[in-house]
């Protein structure tokens, strides 16, 4: 057990309503990045149908597609809130005999899993969802990952490129909801710990005057490709590639997104 209330609770079990909302914004997006999926897992030989695990699935834009594909999905989230409305999709979508759901926190994420059907021949971390304690955290993450991975298997982590941050920082932005809710950030770029500080505000506009509807205080993890590398390879990993997004492009200094793709040793 973890004690105290960590940002992410307040953030993805709290106030899930909003953050459920940025989701639902990227599920149109999310059909050319599991076409991105696809071009990975081809090059490193997944085929379809073999199990993939979802972590940090959010309310399952990426799962459900994947199970659309032919894949069997586990999506696993710590939101209950995102979790009901990825069963939702999955119904929607025609598949929820392919992919199944569960709330549980990544850091147990192999007594989550225990027993579960067997192992994983793809693991998909997306949308920066690793960085949310601490490196040691990540590595005993991934470390589990690596035992709940068949031989070969395919990891694949999506993440925000810390080198983009550092060349193209924007400390503050906002963002108009259409039912006049309106969010605020702030953020502050530690340079000596790669830790993202950021203060979300949201606001409800009312007779052209606002009301504070809460605020969230959030820190995180930023890595460049040569530390995720690093820390994905000292837990067992094989590092395979790395891109920009999910167009397979290069990485470099000003694509905001990072791809890394690494693989567990065969037999």
């Amino acid at each position: 057990m973890y004690m105290g209330r960590h940002w992410t609770e307040r953030m993805f079990i709290d106030q899930a309503q909003f953050y459920r909302e940025t989701l639902e914004t990227l599920v149109e997006r999310a059909e050319a990045e599991v076409e991105g999926l696809m071009s990975i897992f081809s090059e490193h030989r997944v085929p379809i149908g073999v199990r993939v695990l979802d972590l940090a699935c959010g309310i399952g834009r990426h799962s459900v597609l994947l199970a659309e594909k032919g894949f069997r999905v586990v999506g696993v989230d710590l939101s209950p809130t995102f979790i009901s409305r990825a069963r939702e999709l999955a119904k929607e979508r025609g598949v929820a005999d392919r992919v199944e759901f569960m709330v549980g926190d990544m850091r147990e994420i192999s007594k989550l899993l225990k027993g579960l059907g067997g192992a994983f021949n793809a693991v998909v971390n997306l949308f920066t969802s690793m960085g949310y304690w601490d490196r040691e955290t990540d590595k005993e993450i991934f470390t589990q990952l690596l035992g709940l991975a068949a031989p070969e298997c395919v990891l694949v982590v999506g993440t925000v490129n810390r080198d983009y941050l550092v060349r193209h920082f924007q400390a503050r932005d906002f963002f108009r909801w259409p039912d006049g809710r309106v969010q605020i950030a702030e953020r502050r770029l530690d340079l000596e710990s790669s830790r993202m500080f950021n203060v979300w505000k949201w606001y409800q506009e009312r007779d052209g005057d606002l009301e504070h509807l809460d605020t969230i205080e959030l820190d995180h993890v930023v890595y460049s490709l040569h530390e995720l590398k690093g820390l994905v390879e000292g837990c067992g990993w094989t590092y395979q590639a790395s891109y920009g997004g999910y167009d397979l492009k290069p990485l470099n200094t000003d694509t905001n997104g990072m791809i890394l793709v690494a693989k567990k040793p065969g037999p």
